[in-house]
C-alpha cells in the first residue's frame, strides 16, 4: 500500500473516533466473558500488558483491577483523555497515551503481554498497516509473551451478508473495470455515512490473519469463536459461519532477530 494511501486511512480513522459522540458511545468498561477466560488462561498474574487501542478504557480498567501492570494506547488522543478519567474514577493506575500501533514507542521485549480487542486491528489500513502491528508487537513482546485479538469474519452468516456482498462486488468493479473505487483491497469498506461510526474497515478471513501471524514470527496457540469460548466448546468447522467474534492468542517463540528481518 503506497505510504500517503496508508497515511490518508489513519487520518479518516483517528478523526472517527475524535468525535465526542462515538467516544461516548465507548464510555464503559468490562471484559467480555470470552476476554476474561483468555485473561486467566494465557496473561501470568505480574504481568505489564500492552493494550492498543484502549479506547476509552474498556478492557484497560478491569485488567489493572486485576493487579495487573497495563499500558494504554489509543490513536485518538479524545479517546485516551477519556480513559484516563475512567482509571482515576475507578482509581487504578494506568499509563496512556496517544501513540500509533505501527509505530510503537517502546523498547524491545517491553510486554509479556499485548492486547488489542474488538475490531482494533479491522481498523488498521490494509493488509500493509496489520502486518506492521503484528511485527511492532513481536518485537516489544518478551520471548514466550502472548499476543490476544479479535477480529470479525467475511463468512460470518448475520444481517450483515447483503453489506458484505455489495462491498465485495464493488471491489471486483473497481478490480476487473478499473472503476473509480476507494476499496483496493479485498474485505475493504469505507462508508460516507454520517450516522454511521465506521468510516473504514476491512475484515479479512480468519485464515489469512493466522497466515500473517505466522510470517510475522508468531505460533498460535489458540483460536476459536467468542460464543464457543464462553460456552466452553472447541473450535470445529461449523464455527466458520457463526455470527460472532473470532479470537486469536498468538504467542512469541522466535528471536527477535526473526521480526526485525521481515
Amino acid at each position: 500500500m503506497p505510504e500517503d494511501r496508508l497515511q490518508i486511512i489513519r487520518d479518516l480513522v483517528r478523526a472517527t473516533y475524535a468525535d465526542r459522540r462515538v467516544v461516548t458511545r465507548y464510555a464503559h468498561i468490562g471484559l467480555w466473558p470470552a476476554e476474561e477466560t483468555l485473561v486467566l488462561e494465557y496473561v501470568p498474574d505480574d504481568a505489564r500488558l500492552l493494550d492498543i487501542g484502549c479506547g476509552a478504557g474498556r478492557t484497560s480498567v478491569p485488567l489493572a483491577e486485576m493487579g495487573l501492570e497495563v499500558v494504554g494506547i489509543d490513536l485518538s488522543p479524545a479517546m485516551v483523555e477519556v480513559a484516563r478519567e475512567m482509571a482515576q474514577a475507578c482509581e487504578v493506575d494506568i499509563d496512556f497515551s496517544a501513540m500509533d500501533a505501527m509505530n510503537l514507542e517502546f523498547a524491545d521485549a517491553s510486554f509479556d503481554v499485548a492486547l488489542f480487542s474488538y475490531n482494533g486491528l479491522e481498523l488498521l489500513p490494509g493488509r500493509e498497516g496489520k502486518l506492521r502491528v503484528m511485527s511492532e508487537v513481536y518485537r516489544v513482546l518478551k520471548p514466550g509473551g502472548c499476543f490476544i485479538f479479535s477480529s470479525h469474519s467475511p463468512f460470518a452468516i448475520n444481517e450483515f451478508v447483503p453489506l458484505r456482498l455489495r462491498t465485495f462486488f464493488k471491489f471486483l468493479l473497481g478490480q476487473l473495470l478499473g472503476l473509480p473505487v476507494k476499496e483496493r483491497e479485498l474485505g475493504e469498506r469505507f462508508s460516507n455515512h454520517e450516522d454511521e461510526e465506521v468510516k473504514y474497515l476491512q475484515i479479512l478471513p480468519p485464515s489469512t490473519l493466522l497466515r500473517m501471524l505466522r510470517e510475522c514470527g508468531f505460533e498460535i496457540v489458540d483460536f476459536n469463536t467468542r460464543k464457543r469460548i464462553e460456552n466452553r466448546r472447541e473450535w470445529s468447522w461449523m464455527g466458520v459461519f457463526e455470527d460472532c467474534e473470532r479470537m486469536y492468542v498468538a504467542r512469541k517463540t522466535e528471536d527477535l532477530a526473526i521480526a526485525a528481518d521481515l
